[in-house]
C-alpha cells in the first residue's frame, strides 16, 4: 500500500487541477469573456481576474486590443479620371459594450472560436472598405499629391468631419444593431500613380514648379526695381540737400572774403601786416624755438621794420612835406 502513495497522491493532484480547470477561468487585461451553457450567453466578465463557472459552461476569451486590417493593393480612379493604386488600413477592436453583439454578429460564420471570429470579421470589414474607398473618385489627383498644403485633401478623404472614409465604415458599424465592432481609425498607407502615368504626373509636377519659380522671380524682380527706386530718389534728395547746403556755405565764405577784400582794398600794405602778425601768433608760443630763414614771409619783420602807415589827411601832409623838403635839396 505504501508504494502506491506517490501514485495515489499525484493522481489526487491532477484530478484537483482538472476540476479547477473545469469551474474557473482567468480573464486578462484588455480581455472580455463570454460563458457560454449549451451555446447560449449566460454572462460576460469585463473584469480582470479569476472567474468561476460550472463545469458544462465554457469561457470564451475576447481580446479588446486595436487590431490593423490591411486591404490588398488595387487600382481605382479620381475624380479627373487619374489612375491610381492605394492601400488602405483599418483599426479597429471588439467594442466593450457590444461583446455579445458581436458574438452574436459572427458566431454563425465563426463558431465559438475566438480567431474563427476575428476572421470572419476582418473578412466584413474588407468589403466596407471596397465600398468606403470609392470616395476617392470625389478628389482630385492634384488634392491627393501636391506640394501645396492648402491643395492637400489627403486627410479629409481619410479622416474628415462630413465626407471621409472613416464616416462611411462607422456607419457600416453601426448599421441594423450594429456588430460590436468599433472603427478606431482608417488611413491609406500607401498611395500612388501606375508607371504609365508616372512620366505625365511628373511632368505636370515640373510645370507647376517652373511656373511658380517664374511667378517668384518676376516678384523678386518688381521688389528689386522699387527698392531700387526709392533708393535713387533718396539719393536725389540727399544730394539736393547737400548741394544747398554747400552753396550755403559758399555764400557765407563769399561774404566773408568780400569782407576780407574791401579791408584789404583800403590799405593792402596794413592787411598784409596784419596777416604777419596772425601767422606769429598761431605758430609760436612761450616754449617754442623756431629756426628759419630771416627772408621768410611774416619773418621779415623782424628785419626791415613794419612800414609807415599815414591814414587819411596826414598821408596828404606827409607828401607834402616830402615834396617841401626835396625842393631845399634843390
Amino acid at each position: 500500500m505504501k508504494k502506491h502513495i506517490g501514485v495515489i497522491v499525484l493522481a489526487s493532484v491532477i484530478v484537483m487541477i482538472l476540476g479547477l480547470y473545469m469551474i474557473c477561468f482567468t480573464v486578462r487585461f484588455n480581455h472580455s469573456a463570454l460563458v457560454l451553457r449549451f451555446g447560449k450567453i449566460k454572462r460576460q466578465v469585463d473584469a480582470a481576474g479569476l472567474e468561476w463557472k460550472w463545469p458544462w459552461d465554457n469561457a470564451v476569451m475576447f481580446d479588446r486590443r486595436i487590431r490593423t486590417y490591411h486591404r490588398q493593393i488595387e487600382e481605382t480612379q479620381t475624380y479627373d479620371k487619374q489612375p491610381i493604386v492605394v492601400t488602405v488600413f483599418v483599426n479597429w477592436r471588439v467594442d466593450k459594450d457590444e461583446v455579445e453583439t458581436y458574438f452574436n454578429s459572427f458566431y454563425d460564420k465563426g463558431g465559438a472560436d475566438p480567431e474563427n471570429l476575428t476572421f470572419a470579421a476582418e473578412k466584413m470589414i474588407d468589403g466596407w472598405i471596397a465600398d468606403a474607398k470609392n470616395i476617392i473618385s470625389e478628389y482630385n489627383l492634384s488634392e491627393l499629391v501636391t506640394l501645396d498644403e492648402d491643395k492637400f485633401k489627403l486627410e479629409d478623404l481619410e479622416r474628415g468631419p462630413q465626407s471621409s472614409m472613416l464616416l462611411r465604415l462607422r456607419e457600416k458599424a453601426r448599421a441594423g444593431e450594429g456588430y460590436g465592432i468599433e472603427i478606431v481609425n482608417v488611413g491609406i498607407s500607401m498611395l500612388g500613380v501606375p508607371e504609365r502615368v508616372t512620366e505625365k504626373v511628373f511632368a505636370r509636377m515640373i510645370s507647376d514648379r517652373d511656373k511658380e519659380s517664374r511667378t517668384l522671380i518676376a516678384q523678386g524682380e518688381s521688389d528689386a526695381v522699387s527698392i531700387k527706386g526709392a533708393a535713387d530718389g533718396e539719393a536725389d534728395q540727399i544730394r539736393a540737400e547737400a548741394q544747398a547746403q554747400a552753396e550755403n556755405i559758399r555764400a557765407q565764405g563769399d561774404a566773408q572774403a568780400a569782407d576780407y577784400y574791401e579791408m584789404f582794398s583800403v590799405n593792402p600794405e596794413f592787411a598784409n601786416f596784419l596777416r604777419k602778425l596772425q601767422t606769429l601768433t598761431k605758430t609760436l608760443n612761450e616754449r617754442t624755438t623756431l629756426i628759419l630763414d630771416s627772408d621768410s614771409p611774416a619773418y621779415q619783420l623782424f628785419k626791415a621794420g613794419p612800414p609807415q602807415i599815414v591814414i587819411g589827411d596826414q598821408q596828404a601832409k606827409s607828401k607834402a612835406g616830402d615834396g617841401a623838403v626835396k625842393k631845399d635839396k634843390d
